[in-house]
């Protein structure tokens, strides 16, 4: 008879294990020690701060996390069956990718086609999937699992560091947690509240100029609100964990093109040294934005290029345009490079996928510059967009990303290795080198080893990797240089624009050279020993101690614009997640005192009535305008248009084409008898008795007055 071995005493005694348990202890106390050595205010965060008002917001907002979870994984599952139906190579993960941005893609492209006639509803929407799934059913696509590799243990470690944090700002924050974001959701409650989108008249906020209208964005976050029957604010918050996970998972898929499994997995580890984190709860284009760019430059720039891939990667970057022009159209340049620099019947294919992308983003650029076009052109233009890309991807299909360029590559890869490591002028306008250390010289060497190590089978994707970066110096500098010389100051806004939205490209592009660099190193020194100090860099707080522009001990950088650690990332999310972010205003949580809140029901109650419609605007007059003080929002959560009318407002660049106005010129706008007056916290403007003539008040609250003219019935 065979003794059979006692397994569990032989893994008690395994070497590994203990090894693996000793890294896991050090791991902790590196966090626990980078906890101790916060800045006093930080520690407070974490351990002083009162929950204030956690308990009442919760119903609200956990509520509203299970309805859009429920609805965009339901709709991501159906889509991505779909994808691996049509094409079995793409895998899981890919299928998981294309479902998850596939239902942001649909909402730009389904919006545009049925948003104009009053299709864009929920009824339309839950039947288009309810016919996926019956498809589905009968034709189940076939699933392979495979077994979990370090990349993959990476993206877990990331998210168990990362995912707590969001989690509790997304359930402490029923609107958005920073300034100046609240155009996007106000488009998209508009399209909520009145079934329709109208594509030249959807900016209801008013606050800023055409061209920073975000359609692609403004789409889904009402396809959330629409699916998961929400305001469409809570639903933009409601989906601040779900586009953090799907950032890691493009992240990683990107890197893994790049470079290997390895590399992708600790591009989301160094995803902590970027903002991305702390920015991304804004839900705001300019972060959002990196999902699409990174799942459109994975597909495109993969070695296993089929014709799905190629597809949805250049659907991906053109509703990536639509949803934030400057980090789309960035990304689409890469992608360009990369599949038009194959020479012969390559380069053409790569010119017409490119187009077809760009035609795809086509209805961005009217609205953006505001040439307006009659229904059906729009989806038109999509449509030979799509069309275009279908074609020009079966041609690309199984054609590998080539090398002719080599030689000069490699120059050029010289050049911004001397850029990341000495920043020369011009180069890195920005203090970048300042403001994202780890990833500027981590970068600068891990580009610098990229480079040593292009030979196969090492050989990384070196000149994409290159041309991210140098577009993004090329583009500071031209931004920085020429804006001044423009005299439109919209244009002049919009041009220095760029310079900005620079500062949020270089650290994405940075992560992947720098988890090179630490591949490498968990290669040729020791795994275990790479990953304590990769981690010791992300959690220790060291940043600050190096900066000499912070001035006395105590100050720290501000988190929105500079690097800083995962233990200091884990602070300011507890203060946002247990106090509120907007302080000064009547309510911390919904940035509205309950009048203002109830003026929104009432606002409601007259589109209910049908005396408000799209063409409504509501004349505002008001003391403030700064949006940490109390400012009224009713268009945020009813998409009805805001005319703000203001106390000792001053004309300014950023609001050129904006419906901003100083209070004085409401006389005027009076005697036009607009059909809606709201005023506001008594603003300093003094009303001739008969300016008010004819208007009766229907809401008085608390400082809040709203006043309806007569002949609206």
């Amino acid at each position: 008879m065979r003794t059979v071995p006692d397994r569990s005493k032989r893994s008690s005694k395994n070497p590994y294990v203990a090894c693996n348990l000793l890294i896991a202890v050090a791991a902790v106390l590196i966090a626990v020690v980078s906890v101790a050595a916060l800045k006093q205010h930080q520690l407070d965060y974490i351990f002083e701060s009162p929950w204030t008002g956690f308990d009442t917001i919760l119903p609200h907002t956990a509520w509203a996390a299970f309805k859009v979870w429920t609805f965009w994984s339901v709709a991501a599952a159906i889509l991505g069956g779909i994808a691996l139906r049509v094409e079995p190579r793409l895998g899981l993960l890919d299928a998981t990718i294309a479902g998850f941005t596939g239902v942001w893609i649909f909402a730009y492209l389904g919006g545009n086609a049925l948003g104009p006639i009053g299709l864009f509803r929920s009824s339309t929407i839950w039947a288009l999937l309810a016919v996926g799934c019956v498809w589905l059913w009968r034709a189940p696509p076939r699933i392979e699992r495979r077994r979990i590799s370090s990349g993959h243990k990476l993206v877990l470690l990331t998210g168990v560091l990362t995912m707590p944090g969001l989690l509790l700002v997304q359930l402490g924050s029923p609107v958005p947690p920073y300034m100046d974001i609240f155009a996007t959701p106000a488009a998209a409650q508009r399209i909520v509240t009145f079934g329709r989108y109208l594509p030249f008249d959807n900016d209801p906020y008013g606050y800023w100029n055409p061209s920073s209208q975000l359609p692609g964005l403004e789409l889904f976050y009402a396809l959330l609100a629409l699916g998961s029957r929400s305001l469409a604010v809570l639903a933009d918050t409601a989906a601040i964990v779900p586009m953090a996970g799907l950032l890691i998972l493009t992240t990683y898929r990107l890197g893994k093109t790049i470079a290997g499994d390895t590399v992708g997995g600790m591009a989301t580890l160094f995803l902590c040294a970027t903002i991305l984190f702390r920015v991304l709860p804004y839900m705001h284009g300019r972060s959002v934005s990196f999902v699409l760019v990174g799942a459109g430059l994975a597909f495109i720039l993969d070695e296993r290029r089929n014709t799905a891939r190629l597809t949805l990667g250049a659907l991906a970057l053109a509703t990536a345009v639509a949803s934030h022009a400057i980090i789309g159209t960035l990304g689409m340049a890469v992608a360009s490079f990369a599949v038009m620099t194959g020479g012969g019947v390559n380069a053409l294919a790569g010119v017409g996928l490119m187009a077809g992308a760009s035609l795809v983003a086509l209805p961005t650029i009217h609205v953006g510059l505001q040439i307006p076009v009659y229904y059906p052109l729009l989806p038109l233009e999509q449509v030979l967009g799509v069309a275009l890309i279908a074609v020009a991807a079966r041609r690309l299909n199984a054609s590998a990303v080539t090398d002719r360029l080599r030689w000069l590559r490699w120059g050029f890869t010289v050049l911004a290795v001397a850029a990341l490591l000495w920043h020369p002028y011009p180069l890195l306008l920005g203090n970048h080198p300042l403001r994202f250390p780890l990833l500027v010289y981590g970068g600068g060497l891990g580009l610098g080893l990229m480079l040593l190590m292009d030979r196969r089978p090492s050989r990384a994707l070196l000149g994409p990797v290159t041309f991210a970066l140098l577009l993004g110096m090329a583009v500071e500098y031209v931004s920085n240089r020429w804006h001044v010389m423009l005299t439109d100051p919209g244009v002049r806004v919009a041009m220095y624009n760029w310079f900005h939205k620079v500062g949020d490209w270089y650290p994405y592009i940075l992560v992947f050279p720098t988890a090179y660099l630490a591949a490498w190193l968990s290669r040729t020194v020791s795994r275990r020993a790479a990953m304590l100090v990769v981690l010791a860099f992300l959690f220790f707080p060291w940043r600050d101690r190096l900066d000499p522009s912070l001035g006395p001990a105590g100050q720290t950088a501000d988190p929105n614009y500079h690097q800083h650690s995962i233990s200091e990332a884990w602070a300011y999310q507890m203060e946002t997640g247990k106090r509120g972010h907007w302080g000064n205003t009547r309510d911390r949580r919904w940035a509205q005192s309950p009048a203002e809140l109830e003026l929104a029901e009432v606002l409601r109650g007259e589109v209910a009535a049908g005396r408000i419609t799209p063409a409504t605007h509501v004349v505002h007059l008001s003391a403030f305008v700064s949006l940490y003080q109390d400012v009224l929002l009713f268009s945020v959560y009813t998409g009805i248009n805001d005319d703000p009318y203001l106390t000792n407002h001053v004309f300014n660049p950023s609001d050129a084409g904006s419906r901003l106005r100083p209070i004085e010129e409401v006389h005027a706008r009076l005697a036009e008898r607009p059909p809606y007056v709201v005023i506001h916290n008594e603003p300093s403007v003094q009303l001739a008795p008969e300016a008010l003539h004819g208007y009766e008040e229907i809401f008085n609250r608390d400082g809040v007055r709203l006043l309806r003219e007569a002949s609206v019935r």
